[in-house]
């Protein structure tokens, strides 16, 4: 088993932008994308970042799409990571898959998302309320408030006017070689798995999830392969931009 090619290809350049007085659910996404720092009581700082995107012609998707992950603290200090993905539907309405539960906002509600818990077992319910460079997000489980965070934008760094580089390709600075599953092992099988790949303008990966499969057996490797590599993002003029790639990885036994 080995990956294909340590190079990312570049899909997309730039943060898409819905049109002004988009009523759509995703409306509130735009306002989202960048970096926020949040703080909620007893609990340790939150460093949120989100990226928005567009339907494009050579990606699977056809709704847009909002990415974002957030990065905190256990109690004994330990790092952890966790993500969050909308997509619009032909309705206008939006769905969400976070770390707390999955529910769906109807395009009347924009950032006012009710579904289930991430183990089914509890009502769930995610508000985003953005005010210019502010912005609140509460989770509840059930009628128990789960997450209760007030965020300020982090503004962004100057843009120098020279650069060694001012137009740089995408790549990766290192790839995680991915392991060989155990249940592909009784028939030695093979195959070629192209993991979609969300890298913000800090080159920090966002979301990873499959785009094609040779085998499903391969798709939770590539993905977690993926997810743990270390990209380096493109500039354009000086400026990194975020962006989506194909990560592809060839399993042989």
């Amino acid at each position: 088993m080995r990956p294909l090619a340590p190079a990312l290809v570049l899909l997309f350049l730039g943060l898409a932008v819905a049109p002004p007085g988009a009523r759509a659910a995703t409306a509130i996404a735009p306002a989202l994308a960048g970096h926020w720092r949040c703080t909620a009581a007893g609990t340790p700082p939150v460093e949120r970042s989100y990226f928005f995107e567009v339907p494009r012609a050579d990606m699977p998707s056809t709704a847009r799409e909002l990415f974002g992950s957030a990065d905190t603290a256990l109690p004994d200090g330990t790092p952890v990571t966790s993500f969050e993905h909308w997509t619009e539907r032909g309705d206008g309405s939006v769905t969400v898959a976070t770390v707390e539960g999955n529910g769906t906002a109807p395009a009347a509600t924009p950032g006012r998302f009710t579904g289930r818990s991430v183990d089914g077992a509890a009502p769930f319910t995610l508000v985003y309320e953005v005010n210019g460079d502010a912005m609140r997000r509460t989770a509840t489980r059930g009628t128990a408030v789960v997450d209760d965070e007030r965020c300020a934008r982090e503004p962004e760094p100057p843009v120098s006017s020279t650069c060694a580089q001012p137009d740089a390709p995408a790549g990766v600075v290192h790839a995680v070689e991915p392991d060989y599953p155990e249940a592909a092992a009784p028939t030695r099988a093979k195959g070629v798995v192209n993991v979609r790949v969300v890298v913000d303008e800090r080159s920090r990966v966002l979301w990873a999830d499959v785009i094609t499969s040779d085998n499903p057996v391969f798709n939770e490797a590539a993905v977690r392969a993926a997810r743990d590599s270390t990209y380096r993002t493109a500039t354009v003029k000086c400026r990194p931009i975020g962006a989506v790639y194909v990560f592809t990885v060839q399993f042989e036994y």
